[in-house]
């Protein structure tokens, strides 16, 4: 990457290269889900530098998916706009 970031996963969707961040608690700022400055930054400066859509699964979604695989997998691929006739 060419600003320098990590990205937590990259894949590309219908020919578009789109970059995963889990963004955990130290992403947000107290209780009210704000993003904080360094994660806004980020994401201002991966599609303006590196030329990749990204994309944020904030933790407590995550987490409200508990361990079923089948809920996480029809999360990402309503989060990157899939659907089942695009496999």
């Amino acid at each position: 990457m060419d600003s320098g970031y990590r990205i937590d996963a990259i894949v590309e969707v219908n020919g578009t290269t789109v970059g995963i961040e889990v963004d955990g608690p130290s992403h947000f700022t107290g209780k009210g889900g704000s993003p904080t400055g360094s994660t806004i930054l980020k994401r201002r400066q991966v599609p303006s530098i590196d030329g990749i859509e990204l994309v944020s699964v904030p933790y407590w979604e995550w987490d409200m998916l508990g361990k079923n695989e089948v809920k996480k997998q029809a999360y990402v691929r309503k989060l990157l706009c899939l659907t089942n006739n695009d496999e």
